[in-house]
């Protein structure tokens, strides 16, 4: 085995159980499938909106999130199993590479989204 293949297996060796996903640079973004950071983010998230601060900064994973190649694929690795509990929309991130604070939890824009709801009617359509 030349010398590229032992750093090779060194490398893969040193990183243990750690997935990954392409960044639009072409490197690797490296985390841990088991940890519960995304699950704590969002616990810290509605903690913070419900108290009307900011959201805390977002830790390196869901920031590299931003940057993935394939965002979509690199959300569901990362916080898929959240059941859905992800504290910033889907859509902006998936679209256009942003952490924009979710609707349900931001406390401001979440104002806007219960005065929208108290326009639609019994079928919740909006009223007429």
């Amino acid at each position: 085995m030349g010398l590229r293949g032992k750093l090779r297996r060194l490398e893969r060796g040193a990183r243990g159980n750690l997935a990954s996903f392409v960044l639009e640079d072409g490197t690797r973004h490296y985390f841990n499938p088991e940890s519960a950071e995304c699950f704590l983010h969002t616990c810290d998230c509605v903690r913070a909106g419900s108290e009307g601060e900011s959201f805390p900064e977002p830790p390196e994973t869901i920031k590299a999130l931003t940057r993935a190649r394939n965002r979509a694929a690199a959300l569901e690795a990362t916080c898929g199993g959240g059941f859905g509990l992800f504290p910033y929309e889907r859509e902006a991130l998936l679209e256009r590479g942003e952490l924009v604070p979710a609707l349900w939890i931001h406390p401001h824009r979440g104002h806007e989204r219960v005065a929208a709801c108290d326009e639609l009617d019994g079928a919740g359509r909006p009223a007429r």
